[in-house]
């Protein structure tokens, strides 16, 4: 399965992956959150593959922080 990878455009150091290419699924974490498309990649290829994937499956997006 394709993964797509979104950053935080506003400068914050937030990311989500998401199941939907256009990254519309993904809920602004603050007022300013402008997501933008980073790369896709297959589910494998995600670090922490195994805490990613299931809520990935249930909500369609997945948000953390580096």
């Amino acid at each position: 399965m394709l993964v797509y990878l979104f950053r935080d455009a506003s400068g914050s150091d937030s990311f989500a992956y998401s199941t939907d290419v256009t990254g519309r699924n993904i809920p602004p974490t603050t007022e300013r959150t402008k997501w933008s498309f980073v790369a896709a990649m297959a589910d494998r290829d995600i670090q922490e593959f195994e805490d990613v994937m299931p809520r990935l499956r249930q909500r369609g997006f997945y948000l953390f922080q580096r």
